[in-house]
């Protein structure tokens, strides 16, 4: 009851101060689905939960919930009233523990979002996308909704301390299904046709430049270079 009034109250203030524009809800289809988006702001994954009509379990860094001091415990709660499923991004066994937690919700019948590229754009390029929403909608065949986030990081650009009063956009794309691939997620070039398919359709709804290399990777050599 408390966590279906704060999120009526978010959702009332976000349409009031911000004036999102929301395109697409038609094609949110019924039953367990999942919305796959990029990610171009750290509010992103509260912005598509209060706007859809359905329940969002989004995934996120197991990390946003062990952040120290009354900020982080903050920050915390924050990420558990939006029915944030963790991930422990450190190892095999973590990341695979979360998607599993990720797939027992599909299978319940409730909705799951993920961002593809596994953290936020720090250029508001669209980054090669990871094969965890590949994984999860084979093993259990289920739909996924691409969704493009359009403006998000002008509302909370990387690195700001404050949130800044700007309209964005979430454009929700027609499902796509892979029922012929059903059952293959141990398949590593099934898992990325399947992925590099999802990517697209979601740069089809936010009209990013695709950049085919993983989010990753450009992290690390932003670290080295700062360092060097």
């Amino acid at each position: 009851m408390l966590r279906t009034l704060l999120r009526l109250t978010l959702a009332a203030l976000v349409r009031l101060i911000l004036r999102p524009r929301v395109r697409g809800l038609e094609n949110l289809p019924p039953g367990p689905f999942i919305i796959a988006s990029n990610h171009l702001s750290f509010f992103d994954s509260l912005f598509i939960p209060i706007l859809t009509p359905r329940r969002v379990h989004f995934v996120g860094k197991q990390g946003w919930l062990e952040m120290p001091g009354l900020k982080g415990k903050a920050q915390a709660l924050f990420f558990r009233s939006i029915d944030m499923i963790s991930i422990d991004k450190s190892s095999g066994a973590g990341v695979t523990s979360g998607l599993t937690g990720a797939l027992d919700i599909l299978k319940r019948g409730d909705v799951v979002g993920i961002h593809v590229e596994g953290g936020r754009s720090p250029d508001g390029r669209l980054y090669k996308g990871n094969a965890g929403v590949a994984w999860l909608a084979l093993a259990g065949g289920f739909p996924v909704v691409p969704c493009g986030l359009i403006g998000t990081d002008k509302v909370h650009p990387v690195g700001s301390k404050r949130l800044h009063v700007a309209r964005f956009t979430v454009n929700f794309g027609a499902p796509l299904t892979f029922e012929e691939d059903h059952g293959r997620q141990a398949d590593r070039r099934v898992r990325r046709t399947v992925t590099d398919r999802i990517t697209q359709a979601i740069a089809a709804q936010s009209g990013q430049e695709y950049a085919d290399i993983y989010l990753s990777t450009v992290r690390e050599r932003m670290k080295q270079n700062s360092g060097a």
